[in-house]
């Protein structure tokens, strides 16, 4: 399976990392295929197609990305010519696909670092309560006697 983001205009947000097979079958985070939807009237994109995760709402892994998103991402493919592709496009194509997947494994990697870092920070916050908490029952019990 090949693994991809997903392009956004918001440079702050966090890329969604999804996975496709060699038919073009995306997958959820279940690792099963994702199924089309169409946005409700409650939406504002209300009757546009996006894939949803098949276990909704059951067991939902918030697997959400627009089918628009999804095919801009891969237009490329269908527009290319029918001729045979040589040893050296391939070679390219394949660069190029280990280059995304590096891309892609920097940007989960620097994620991982910041949820590492905010739950050092979670735990420090719970230790010093802790410990404050703990002096102060000491001291309450030595000056009390």
């Amino acid at each position: 399976m090949f693994n991809s983001s997903n392009s956004s205009c918001n440079t702050n947000r966090i890329p969604k990392i999804f996975k496709v097979d060699m038919d073009g079958n995306l997958y959820c985070h279940h690792d099963i295929r994702a199924v089309i939807r169409v946005a409700g009237r409650r939406s504002v994109r209300c009757g546009a197609e996006f894939y949803g995760c098949s276990q909704w709402p059951r067991d939902d892994c918030k697997f959400f990305m627009w089918k628009r998103d999804f095919d801009k991402l891969f237009e490329v493919h269908s527009t290319c010519s029918s001729s045979a592709v040589t040893r050296s496009d391939a070679m390219t194509g394949n660069e190029y696909n280990l280059q995304l997947w590096n891309n892609l494994l920097s940007q989960e990697n620097n994620m991982l670092k910041r949820q590492i870092c905010a739950k050092e920070f979670m735990l420090k916050q719970q230790f010093l309560f802790s410990l404050f908490v703990i002096i102060a029952m000491l001291f309450y019990i030595v000056y009390r006697i």
